[in-house]
């Protein structure tokens, strides 16, 4: 009797210790859920042509960017950048605001996570896409230009044949060179800043022109001639004199800045760059006066 009663005990006390530990494992190890972090770009879309813009044409700055209902808020970098702490998981609603845009947009968040998201802004809509670089990079050669409708299509090694949207803060260079869009040919090779639109089309930041005459031909020498009404000169050069056209896409360069068909002078020096036409004349796509 003793016995089985002494049992009795040593099985309520096993029990008990039992229970005590279940209780403490399951306070140290909570299964609530986790608030995550938000972080991605803030960009501006082609639509959005009231927008005044004095940041870079890609990163939209000093946007204040707010969880909705009293949640957190902060405010992009000087490159459209931004990070949210402490976002309650589940559909998010989130505000961006500055003194010239009021936009919202809804983003899905799993919980005790880090999402990276592209914010782009088109009047008072905000697409909330997944991935946090504000853009990609679009290399290749331009099969054709509208400069009307400010595109352009290249031919894309990686992305195959992209149409190419710009804006008014498009930046379209050659070297220190400032261009525009209606001097740039079939032919020639870029490298574009871009920014994808909802339509499939992309948004240009920045135009880099890397190759002026691809496959192409040069003459240097100097101007035997020149023929204002015809916009055409004679290059005198080692191989002989070359008959020299030129029409409103050729880009004229003197001392590293731009110049026009005017600063030509009969005796100066000049480097043509342009396409070999079938007569043996040369179509000018850029011309350098040396002096």
């Amino acid at each position: 009797m003793k016995k089985a009663f002494v049992k009795g005990l040593l099985g309520s006390a096993m029990a008990g210790l039992l229970l005590l530990s279940g209780c403490s494992s399951s306070h140290d190890s909570p299964t609530s859920s986790g608030s995550s972090t938000l972080m991605g770009s803030v960009v501006i879309g082609s639509s959005t042509q009231s927008v005044v813009r004095t940041e870079s044409a890609a990163g939209l700055a000093n946007i204040q960017v707010r969880v909705e209902n009293g949640g957190a808020s902060t405010a992009t970098d000087s490159a459209g950048r931004f990070t949210l702490g402490h976002v309650a998981p589940g559909s998010v609603t989130l505000s961006f605001d500055r003194a010239d845009i009021h936009a919202r947009g809804h983003v899905q968040v799993p919980a005790g996570s880090t999402v990276a998201v592209t914010v782009t802004i088109r009047g008072s809509q905000a697409s909330i896409s997944p991935g946090g670089h504000p853009g990609e990079e679009i290399e290749g050669r331009v099969q054709a230009v509208d400069a009307g409708a400010g595109s352009l299509t290249i031919l894309d090694q990686r992305l195959g044949t992209v149409t190419v949207t710009t804006s008014s803060t498009t930046s379209i260079r050659h070297g220190a060179l400032v261009m525009t869009l209606a001097q740039i040919t079939g032919g020639m090779e870029v490298h574009v800043k871009v920014v994808l639109q909802d339509d499939g089309t992309y948004l240009a930041s920045e135009i880099l022109v890397q190759d002026l005459a691809a496959g192409g031909t040069d003459a240097t020498g100097t101007i035997a001639s020149i023929d204002s009404g015809a916009s055409t000169f004679v290059v005198h050069t080692s191989r002989g004199d070359v008959t020299v056209s030129t029409n409103d896409s050729t880009i004229f360069k003197k001392k590293g800045k731009a110049a026009a068909f005017a600063d030509l002078t009969v005796g100066a020096r000049v480097e043509v760059r342009g396409t070999l036409q079938g007569d043996g004349s040369i179509l000018a796509q850029e011309v350098t006066i040396d002096g």
